[in-house]
């Protein structure tokens, strides 16, 4: 089937390409020297409404004991507090009926948080997640959000979530491993009451990075609780649906520990026995090192890494003309990624993609604060005798709605050199902002640049974004993810949402995504469009409908998709369908693929995709993951993935998540194309 209808921009005047370079360039840079033109932003915005709400910080008296965590809120210490009341529906910008109070204080040791959560139908609260640091978006959970360095970005937060049963998940600014000796331990603890569910924490200041000051500070602050009978995340300060940060809240007067600070140093070696039937048994063994020399940074090591036990991405059959982009799993890229985490695909890709970074021998990293407004990341690998990677990424906050970046890449291997230079700025004042990046490759096969400029609109129904690109024929960045090189033009990003409180239907997004690029000779390179809609159902449903038609260079697409899925918010009872057919590249193109989590009985999940695809050929990919929970600490669990003719399949079992050793057994390899014969050992001790 061949259509015209998404074929724009037809006949449009051709830009010579000097002209096109030096528009994009004039803009680039009026866009960067625009910050510095405009009056600086506060970065404590007047309070309007419920936004930018404060809270005075109440240490605990010398003479009080601190409150236990038992999830009782009856203990008098937690009459001292500050409050923090009245939570908002930001999508109503209103107070919620399930309303939710916070007390807070803190002492030299640790920061405790108490929430009282008031249920009108507290039979109806639910809560399933049991593991820790699982994902509890489909729960109801309250959350603190710290930001001690007031850089109003979520990169900068520490989150600390718990569920209705007690289940605590954290997320700590910069990134984290999950090993609990590196991430760091805190309390919690849940009770039930008549109207609701309470909720006590305990945060110690050990495990964030905070300024490092004797005088008192503002920290941010907020509080959130996701309520799963009605759908509603409400917060205290008000940051609008749009998540605008500088709207959160404040804790004033606040006294970190810091003058208690002592350096801290950890180990985690390992010791890694495994059998294999065709290739040697070998024994391995190395270590991983965690050094904290202040509260604001933090530097790791790693020498003879193994990634064995670390089950990772899949990446899919899907039609694509540009390499797939899978996400990396490995621990020591987790750690303190979001201080590497730069550029996204709908710009100009990942500036670094931690994936490119195969085997190692030996590597390490630095990242934190050096102050408030600066922050850095520097990365290093080296497989001895083949390759050594460096990366680095210095970040200088301009005001709570603007900053640069300045990030260097360097791969050495030999006949293959590669070094990166990119610089990227963003900038919002109210609703409007943009933000740019210019990044110049050099060595072998490079030498070319890159650069995007976008302007964005925030509004709290509407987003909305026009986009430039430039990437050079001989732009190469070997450590980063880059769709495509050799073209230049425009590209767009229309979307409007809204959510309803009544009636049937519960959410409702539509959007419409126009691109039209030409290549560096001023060939017609991509001219297309996409329409998609999603609506959500009060039972739960979800339905999405995807239309995508146009021109890649001389061939047609044209396809039409549609997804279902049943029980959306609940993965232990979730099961939908997608279909999608057309034409692709000129050709007859069908997939579709059915898909479900289950959780059979109390302690068995099982969840399984399938993409079955017609183009040229028949292809398939199915991908079937099971985990029998024995307690939040030990489990048996496994996968198999059918990839065409080519499946694997490995069993496993695990006594993780806790201080001290953790101890993993596995037969077969997780990331192997086809089932290898191995068993094998893997002890993490902790020192």
């Amino acid at each position: 089937m061949t259509s015209n209808r998404f074929v724009w921009g037809k006949g449009l005047p051709h830009i010579p390409k000097p002209t096109a370079q030096k528009l994009a360039m004039f803009l680039s840079f009026a866009l960067l020297s625009l910050p510095l033109l405009a009056q600086t932003q506060s970065t404590q915005p007047a309070t309007t409404n419920y936004a930018s709400r404060s809270i005075e910080a109440i240490p605990i008296p010398k003479n009080a004991q601190p409150p236990v965590i038992d999830g009782d809120l009856s203990d008098k210490t937690w009459s001292l507090a500050t409050k923090a009341q009245t939570f908002i529906d930001p999508s109503q910008s209103k107070p919620v009926n399930e309303q939710t109070e916070v007390s807070l204080l803190y002492d030299t040791e640790n920061i405790y948080v108490g929430y009282y959560c008031h249920d009108s139908k507290p039979e109806g609260i639910v809560a399933r997640e049991t593991v820790r640091d699982a994902k509890l978006r489909d729960d109801d959970f309250v959350a603190v959000e710290l930001d001690p360095f007031l850089t109003f970005k979520f990169d900068g937060y520490s989150i600390f979530m718990v569920n209705a049963i007690g289940t605590r998940s954290a997320k700590l600014s910069g990134g984290r491993a999950g090993k609990i000796e590196w991430q760091g331990d805190w309390a919690a603890s849940v009770k039930r009451v008549a109207d609701g569910w309470t909720v006590e924490m305990k945060i110690p200041w050990a495990i964030l990075s905070y300024p490092r000051t004797r005088k008192p500070v503002n920290i941010g602050i907020n509080f959130r609780r996701y309520h799963q009978r009605t759908q509603i995340l409400s917060m205290w300060s008000d940051i609008g649906t749009q998540f605008f940060s500088e709207r959160e809240g404040i804790w004033k007067g606040v006294t970190p520990p810091s003058q208690d600070w002592k350096p801290r140093l950890s180990f985690l070696p390992y010791l890694m026995p495994s059998l294999s039937l065709k290739d040697k048994s070998e024994i391995r063994t190395g270590v991983d090192i965690r050094y904290q020399p202040t509260p604001e940074l933090t530097a790791v090591a790693t020498i003879a890494p193994d990634f064995a036990t670390i089950e990772g991405a899949v990446e899919g059959i899907n039609f694509s003309r540009s390499e797939r982009y899978v996400q990396d799993h490995r621990p020591f890229f987790l750690e303190g990624q979001d201080h590497f985490d730069l550029g996204r695909p709908y710009q100009l890709g990942r500036l670094f993609y931690s994936t490119r970074i195969g085997s190692m021998d030996t590597a390490v990293k630095l990242y934190g604060k050096t102050d408030n407004k600066t922050s850095l990341g520097f990365l290093s690998t080296v497989d001895f005798g083949n390759q050594s990677n460096f990366v680095m990424n210095v970040r200088r906050e301009q005001s709570a709605t603007s900053g640069i970046n300045f990030m260097a890449l360097q791969h050495l291997e030999k006949g293959a050199d590669n070094t990166v230079l990119a610089m990227v700025q963003d900038y919002r004042k109210g609703k409007w902002g943009y933000d740019t990046q210019y990044v110049q490759s050099l060595g072998q096969g490079a030498g070319g640049a890159a650069w995007t400029t976008a302007l964005n609109l925030q509004d709290k129904n509407l987003f909305a974004t026009l986009r430039y690109r430039y990437v050079a024929d001989n732009f190469l960045n070997t450590l980063g993810y880059t769709p495509y090189t050799n073209y230049q033009g425009l590209s767009g990003f229309v979307s409007w949402s809204n959510v309803w409180r009544q009636g049937y239907w519960r959410g409702f997004e539509m959007g419409w995504l126009p691109t039209w690029n030409w290549d560096l000779k001023g060939l017609p390179f991509q001219r297309n469009a996409g329409l998609f809609a999603t609506i959500e159902s009060r039972n739960d449903n979800q339905y999405n409908i995807f239309l995508n038609g146009g021109k890649f260079r001389d061939d047609t697409d044209f396809t039409y998709s549609f997804e279902f899925t049943r029980n959306a918010t609940n993965r232990f009872r979730r099961w939908g369908l997608n279909f999608t057919t057309g034409q692709q590249a000129n050709l007859p193109y069908t997939a579709y693929g059915p898909q479900f989590s289950f959780r059979l009985g109390k302690r068995l999940d099982v969840i399984y995709s399938a993409y079955l695809q017609s183009y040229q050929g028949f292809s398939q990919q199915h991908i079937l993951t099971m985990n029998y929970e024995i307690n939040p600490f030990q489990s048996f669990g496994g996968r198999v993935v059918i990839d065409n003719s080519a499946v694997n399949a490995y069993l496993s079992y695990r006594n993780s998540g806790r201080k001290g050793t953790d101890f993993y057994v596995i037969i077969g390899d997780p990331n192997a194309q086809s089932f290898v014969q191995r068993l094998l050992f893997k002890w993490v001790f902790a020192m």
